[in-house]
C-alpha cells in the first residue's frame, strides 16, 4: 500500500537573521506574512512592555495595537502600516493592522 501523505504545515517560514541596529547586531527571525516581509527582533519578544501591552489586547483593549505593531516592527513599522493601509481610503484598517499582528506571532511561535 502506497504511503499517504500528510498535509505540509502551511504557517510562514521563519528564517533567522542578524541585523544591524544602530552600532550593534541582534538576533531575530524574519518572515513574510500576507506579503509583507518583517523581521522581528528576539529582543522585542523579551520585552515586559509588549507583555502588558499583549495583556490588555487580552482585555479588549485595542488602543494598544498601535503600540504592540511599534514594539514588534520597530523601524519596520510605517512600512507595514503603508502595505496594510487601503487604498480606497488611505487609512489602515484595525482589522487588518490585528489580523497582521495575529498572523505574525502565529508565525513565530514554534509550537
Amino acid at each position: 500500500m502506497a504511503d499517504v501523505k500528510k498535509p505540509q504545515d502551511h504557517r510562514p517560514k521563519v528564517e533567522k537573521v542578524t541585523v544591524t541596529v544602530g552600532d550593534r547586531e541582534a538576533a531575530g527571525r524574519r518572515t513574510t506574512v500576507s506579503g509583507i516581509t518583517v523581521t522581528v527582533l528576539d529582543e522585542a519578544l523579551d520585552d515586559f512592555e509588549l507583555l502588558e501591552d499583549l495583556a490588555a489586547l487580552e482585555e479588549q483593549k485595542a488602543s494598544r495595537l498601535p503600540s504592540v505593531a511599534r514594539r514588534l516592527f520597530g523601524d519596520e513599522y510605517k512600512t507595514v502600516m503603508d502595505a496594510l493601509r487601503s487604498e480606497a481610503t488611505g487609512r489602515v484598517p484595525i482589522k487588518a493592522a490585528s489580523e497582521f499582528i495575529r498572523d505574525v506571532f502565529g508565525a513565530l511561535n514554534p509550537n
